[in-house]
């Protein structure tokens, strides 16, 4: 990992959450599960668009509303012809989206346990000589906190994440980190370079 140079962690989960709702098929609660497609309704000038779930059983249909009588001028071009071409990228924007579920009253099941993390090299010089920095990019609605992370990318115990972080081995923003704290989308970690010895010992 270059020193000088900010680096990017793209966490991409394996699994996007899906619906537990009543089926009308099924007769029972379900998972519904994301299927990646759009369906875009327009009416006059106005746009309807819904992200489409299905039963893991039967197949049987869930629309969630994702604009609702929108301008269709209101409408981001690049996102409009993201939702006419069934987007994957923006099926996980929306598909992770806690409070476009809290506006459907749906009820999101977290169901994805496993991720993986695509580490790029960037152009952009770390703010100090001595520290790695380390920008995060993380879907809305995916739950991981930080010292998860850490093991996973420095292959170190839970115990020496936690040390990290309460003595300044991690920073956020130059600010102490609580080893329970939720990694965010933009967050930039700050990572002495090297971590010294003291902190590296469980």
């Amino acid at each position: 990992m270059n020193q000088n140079l900010r680096v990017h962690w793209t966490i991409k989960p394996k699994e996007l959450p899906s619906i537990l709702k009543n089926c009308s098929k099924c007769k029972e609660k379900k998972e519904f599960k994301n299927s990646g497609k759009f369906r875009v309704n327009a009416n006059g000038s106005q746009l309807d668009i819904w992200l489409i779930f299905r039963c893991e059983s039967c197949e049987t249909t869930y629309n969630l509303t994702v604009l609702e009588r929108i301008e269709a001028g209101r409408v981001d071009k690049e996102e409009y012809k993201g939702f006419l071409s069934n987007s994957i990228q923006l099926a996980g924007k929306y598909g992770n989206d806690r409070k476009l579920f809290g506006k459907n009253k749906a009820e999101m099941v977290q169901n994805r346990t496993d991720y993986e993390v695509i580490a790029r090299s960037t152009t952009v010089t770390c703010s100090k000589e001595d520290i790695t920095e380390v920008e995060i990019r993380i879907p809305a609605g995916f739950d991981l906190r930080v010292d998860a992370l850490l093991v996973r990318q420095f292959s170190i115990s839970r115990s020496t994440a936690k040390k990290w972080c309460e003595t300044g081995g991690v920073l956020n923003h130059g600010s102490l980190l609580s080893y329970k704290s939720k990694a965010r989308d933009l967050m930039v970690l700050q990572i002495l370079s090297p971590i010294p010895d003291s902190l590296t010992k469980s």
